[in-house]
């Protein structure tokens, strides 16, 4: 038994050594081993070749979310095929280089020395030029686009003659990218050329097929452009005064409060009083009463341009009506206003309906003396405000 099993040890060795052998000559069964090949699969195309995505035959065969592989030099595919880059007709291209482009600098930096601080113009000539509909339109766009530039300078400087420095800022603040477009006109009210502020820019507009029409009118309402895009927010009062309000108060209002103030004190032997013209208030309930459309044909279209001069007659027509009634180094008429009026505040409001007047009056409500009046009487009998402020005392 020990002799067998020997033997069987012996050929278990035997069979070892002849399988090391085989496989160091590379027959007998083959295995599979991670590691690479030493040799790469032959490749589907020629060996010389470097692979690259194919360029498609036509756009229609491009997929819309394949990636093109194109070289550096090459022009870039068009993102919007069906609105391509309008290419000008020579004799057109030239006469914009010569009328238009070799003039822009000059032209802008005419109105960025108008308003202090540099100004662009964005226009595109080729655009305009699928919109041309006159023969001057057409063939002479860079003479036009000049003209447009030069019309908005010249309505520029007339606003600026009109409002001054405030008007200034004001322009600079509401189109806030300083620059100048010119382009089809967005509302009806432009016939043939006129102007709008949006997006901080000031557009040049033209009505459908009037485009190189009346180009000389273009900014001439440029005040009101300026206006509608002038709002102020103030929080909590729900008001926004706009650039003719603003104007007004800054030109007839507070120039001249100072001596109704000082006259009103010297009349209540007041050393201090207070006076709130709530402006933003009042303007807020105005500007929604004119937008229902109630008011009638007497009322001032422009109300926003005399806001300031009404406001200020309020409380000149107190002052009046103080003095009048025999307030002046009276002691016993002075002291009965301090008991009544504890701090000394007198107020400007509009009410919804009056308590006892007719188109205005004046109230007493802590401790502050209000006048007030109703909608359909802001510009009614203001000299008679504070008529019956002794029957108050």
């Amino acid at each position: 038994m020990d002799f067998l099993k020997k033997a069987k040890a012996q050929l278990k060795e035997l069979e070892n050594d002849l399988n090391k052998a085989t496989a160091s000559l590379g027959l007998g069964e083959k295995r599979e081993e991670a590691a690479t090949p030493s040799a790469p699969a032959a490749p589907a195309y020629p060996a010389a070749q470097t692979p690259v995505a194919a360029e498609p035959t036509s756009a229609s065969s491009t997929p819309a979310t394949s990636t093109v592989n194109t070289p550096a030099t090459s022009v870039a595919p068009s993102i919007a095929p069906e609105a391509p880059k309008t290419k000008l007709p020579l004799a057109i291209r030239k006469n914009v280089r010569d009328n238009w482009e070799l003039q822009q600098p000059e032209l802008e930096a005419n109105i960025s020395g108008l308003l202090g601080v540099p100004w662009k113009t964005s226009i595109d000539p080729g655009y305009l030029y699928t919109l041309a509909e006159s023969r001057y339109a057409k063939e002479s766009p860079g003479q036009m686009i000049a003209k447009y530039v030069e019309a908005a300078h010249h309505g520029i400087n007339e606003y600026l003659k009109k409002f001054g420095s405030d008007g200034k800022s004001e322009l600079n603040s509401v189109c806030s990218t300083h620059t100048i477009t010119l382009e089809p006109a967005t509302s009806s009210k432009i016939s043939y050329a006129g102007c709008e502020i949006s997006g901080g820019m000031l557009r040049l507009m033209f009505g459908k097929g009037y485009l190189g029409s009346n180009i000389t009118e273009v900014c001439t309402e440029l005040a009101g452009a300026v206006n509608a895009a002038g709002k102020s927010f103030v929080p909590g009062g729900g008001a926004a005064l706009d650039f003719d309000a603003k104007n007004s108060i800054r030109n007839d209002y507070e120039p001249a409060i100072g001596d109704v103030k000082a006259r009103i004190s010297t009349l209540l032997a007041l050393p201090v009083v207070t006076l709130h013209p709530n402006f933003e208030q009042n303007f807020a309930k105005i500007a929604a009463y004119t937008a229902s459309g109630q008011q009638s044909n007497m009322y001032p279209r422009d109300w926003q341009k005399r806001l300031g001069g009404h406001t200020l007659l309020y409380f000149e027509g107190l002052a009046n009506q103080l003095e009048r009634a025999g307030f002046k180094n009276d002691e016993m008429l002075q002291e009965g206003f301090k008991d009544v009026v504890e701090r000394n505040e007198i107020g400007l409001r509009i009410v919804d309906r009056l308590v006892k007047g007719s188109y205005n009056e004046c109230v007493i409500e802590g401790g502050v003396l209000y006048m007030q009046t109703t909608l359909p009487y802001w510009t009614s009998n203001i000299r008679d405000t504070g008529a019956q402020v002794l029957d108050l005392l």
